[in-house]
């Protein structure tokens, strides 16, 4: 599980990194707004897209970050592409759907050790019981 955690981590700081380098060559209205974030809890880890959003004065020193959560398909191991790429600036179109294909692996191979932790975790307390 942590294996698979450094290597989602990897992922959205690659992409990070990217639009931290492209955004400081655009202008306002083409910095990218998407961010990825890996996040493991107990025995369960998974990668959310969120989008960035910005608000207050730059000049009075009281700009702000929020980001909101982009919803993921329960059913599929992967968001939705079109809903990432109508967030996406043109420039990181690739970028994006390369980040989430890798990603869709890594939530496959984590949903199955999840249920097996799961499983072995009942067996353990079945067992201490009788």
């Amino acid at each position: 599980m942590n294996t698979l955690n450094t290597e989602a981590t990897e992922l959205c700081q690659r992409h990070f990194t990217f639009v931290m380098a492209e955004n400081k060559t655009r202008d306002w209205a083409q910095k990218s707004v998407l961010f990825a974030q890996s996040r493991m809890r107990d025995n369960n880890m998974t990668v959310y897209w969120y989008e960035i959003r910005w608000y207050g004065s730059k000049a009075a020193k009281t700009r702000r970050m929020t980001k909101k959560l982009i919803k993921k398909p329960k059913a599929n191991y992967g968001y939705n592409v079109a809903a990432l790429l109508k967030l996406a600036q043109p420039w990181e179109e690739a970028k994006v759907q390369e980040v989430d294909l890798e990603v869709i692996g890594i939530r496959r191979e984590v949903a199955f050790i999840s249920k097996a932790i799961a499983q072995l975790n009942c067996a353990a307390k079945g067992a201490r019981k009788g």
